[in-house]
């Protein structure tokens, strides 16, 4: 073999450990994006509540983050832990997982809602039942928050993208001049009729697209949705907004491209009539 040819593919296996290198160094990075939410008919005691927002944690066995999310809600110190869904890599990092939830569980309030992940094999009814314990989840149901004697309400599907969700069920028990939150693990909640209760979604599932464009386009959103709607923020017809979440973890290989992970501070503000 000719000594240029073999420089060219040593050189080229620099590159894609470079490559690859740089896409997990992108993926171990962690973005805190903060978004203020008007909610039109919100109760006066909940303007100015805060929700955090994480997705798509995607444990890996023996993480580090595990701690790293810990401490960072603690800094953030919302009013509110919304979790929606895809919460081990594997059925190895159960235990990671249940870390996580014992630390969450110490805070006052957090509400979490399933993925596709939490349905691989390994991860059974008897593991999610043991999640349970920590925090409340909702599966097709909704819980009631008090303030100062006023109400909002957080429901939750079970995962659109595996057809589990009943929006229909998550909103039996919410009343008819309510506001409600809705958590969805996919964004694909919006193929459904959506209730004019509903007036903030929050999903995951996309990871952003988790490698993207250099203008943060994504190449792929593993949904049945434009790829508009990989991340970010969306004014729905009928005023709701979505927001989609980057996700905090990867899936396959832990790289990512153009697109950061990230966890969402949303601060709630009624709508000034007139």
């Amino acid at each position: 073999m000719r000594w240029d040819k073999m420089a060219g593919i040593g050189l080229g296996i620099l590159t894609g450990v470079a490559v690859i290198a740089r896409g997990m160094a992108n993926s171990a990075r962690l973005d805190i994006t903060e978004e203020t939410v008007e909610i039109p008919g919100l109760p006066a005691a909940f303007d100015g509540f805060r929700l955090l927002h994480m997705t798509d944690v995607h444990l890996r066995h023996c993480s580090e983050k595990v701690e790293q999310l810990l401490a960072l809600t603690e800094e953030l110190d919302p009013d509110l832990v919304c979790l929606t869904g895809d919460y081990a890599f594997t059925a190895l990092s159960i235990s990671d997982v249940e870390r996580f939830f014992l630390g969450l569980s110490l805070r006052p309030a957090v509400v979490g809602v399933y993925g596709n992940s939490d349905y691989r094999p390994g991860i059974t009814d008897v593991v999610r039942a043991s999640w349970e314990k920590s925090f409340p989840f909702l599966s097709n149901s909704a819980l009631c928050l008090e303030r100062a004697g006023e109400k909002l309400w957080i429901a939750g599907v079970d995962d659109p993208h595996l057809g589990r969700d009943s929006l229909l069920t998550a909103m039996e028990l919410v009343p008819e001049t309510a506001t409600a939150i809705l958590l969805a693990h996919s964004p694909e909640v919006i193929l459904r009729k959506l209730d004019p209760r509903i007036k903030l979604i929050l999903s995951g599932h996309t990871h952003g697209g988790q490698i993207c464009l250099p203008n943060g386009q994504a190449i792929f959103n593993n949904v049945n949705l434009p790829n508009s709607f990989a991340s970010g923020r969306h004014l729905l017809e009928g005023g709701a907004t979505l927001y989609v979440s980057r996700g905090v973890g990867s899936t396959r290989l832990p790289v990512r491209f153009g697109c950061l992970p990230e966890v969402t501070v949303f601060t709630l503000r009624g709508v000034t009539p007139g």
